[in-house]
């Protein structure tokens, strides 16, 4: 990844942070991209701790003409856009019984059209040099829990959008593929140790996937060696989704 152009769209939670420094460490230089600007300086200094090179740029990712604005600048100042994360993740837990549309077009608006609207205007840059790569950052939830329908259907809607952005872009010499997670612990969800480890005894692994494993799994796909893997869906989830039940 060394001098290539990463952008990162929800640099500030934990996994943002972890893939942001992971690039870093890589040699690419990271545009990194959040709602506040206090939290994506925080970012942009872990990034600089650990050698590398940055930019910050707040704005509302559900803003789509401040998305083609911001995109439109970085064309311009760069060679070219050659990695793109979408690291979006809003949750909404409801039952069905206590959903309302309101509930169903918030969470779409949240975690698709972002995705989009940064393909969209990231992607025919990328067609100019004939490389890209796309690295969604989903989750295991796509597969369907209780008390989470909008949530769980807008990562459905990005499974299908990994593949067939895939199979459209191929011959232009861009990659899509995404990373489902797991059980992690961030400090978005914290535990005490009791809890962490009751979580951590019903994964095969016998513990909670750390930001850094997505890191992990997010530089493969961002770097030249995936060259051969496109519209793949990487779970993440230190072996949940092969031995347990998704309705538990």
């Amino acid at each position: 990844m060394k001098d290539r152009i990463a952008v990162i769209v929800g640099a500030t939670d934990d996994v943002g942070r972890a893939i942001s420094t992971r690039f870093a460490r890589n040699g690419a230089r990271t545009v990194l991209i959040d709602i506040d600007r206090q939290p994506l300086a925080e970012t942009l200094r872990m990034v600089e701790d650990v050698g590398g090179r940055g930019e910050i740029i707040a704005l509302d990712p559900t803003d789509a003409q401040a998305v083609k604005t911001a995109v439109a600048s970085l064309a311009n100042r760069y060679e070219a856009i050659d990695i793109l994360v979408n690291n979006i993740d809003r949750r909404d837990a409801s039952s069905v019984a206590a959903c309302t549309i309101e509930n169903w077009e918030r969470s779409l608006k949240d975690n698709v059209v972002p995705l989009v609207s940064f393909c969209l205007n990231i992607i025919p840059v990328m067609k100019k040099r004939n490389y890209g790569r796309i690295i969604n950052v989903g989750s295991l939830d796509y597969l369907g829990f209780a008390n989470q329908s909008p949530y769980s259907t807008s990562k459905s809607a990005i499974f299908g959008l990994t593949r067939s952005f895939a199979l459209e872009l191929a011959k232009d010499g861009i990659t899509v593929n995404q990373i489902l997670k797991g059980d992690l612990k961030t400090a978005d969800n914290p535990l005490s140790a009791e809890a962490e480890e009751q979580s951590a005894s019903r994964l095969p692994v016998q513990r909670l996937g750390k930001p850094e494993d997505i890191a992990y799994a997010a530089a493969y796909f961002a770097s030249g060696l995936s060259s051969y893997v496109t519209g793949q869906n990487l779970i993440v989830c230190g072996g949940k989704s092969i031995y347990s039940s998704m309705s538990a």
